[in-house]
């Protein structure tokens, strides 16, 4: 196993990966790959994420957590650092969003709006 050589490789091994896995996981990885950012930072592959020689990808949480915390990525922006922080509390399942019920998933949906000022 290995990490893969470029954003690509990595995307296109990320999304096999979730095909089977959560809603939280696919939506973690998705952020990822829509910000166009992490995956093509050679640090982060080489850190968090694994790659098979089937080219499936995947991204071991609680690493990516540890070298979160201890500053491997402070080099990034202010908000690329906030996303990746929320790419991998999706990931993890922090907020345990996996567990909530439509009506309590709702209201999450709104507040992150409102926070981020977006009108639904």
């Amino acid at each position: 196993m290995s990490a893969p050589g470029s954003a690509t490789a990595a995307a296109v091994g990320l999304c096999r990966w979730v095909r089977s896995h959560d809603a939280h996981v696919r939506a973690a990885v998705g952020l990822l790959i829509a910000s166009e950012v992490w995956l093509a930072r050679s640090e982060f592959r080489i850190t968090c994420i694994e790659r098979d020689d089937d080219g499936t990808c995947w991204i071991d949480w609680t690493d990516a957590r540890a070298a979160f915390d201890t500053g491997r990525f402070a080099k990034a922006s202010s908000t690329e650092i906030a996303l990746l922080d929320l790419a991998i509390a999706l990931g993890e399942d922090r907020y345990r969003f996996s567990r909530i019920d439509s009506a309590q998933a709702r209201t999450v949906v709104e507040a992150v709006a409102a926070a981020v000022g977006v009108d639904r």
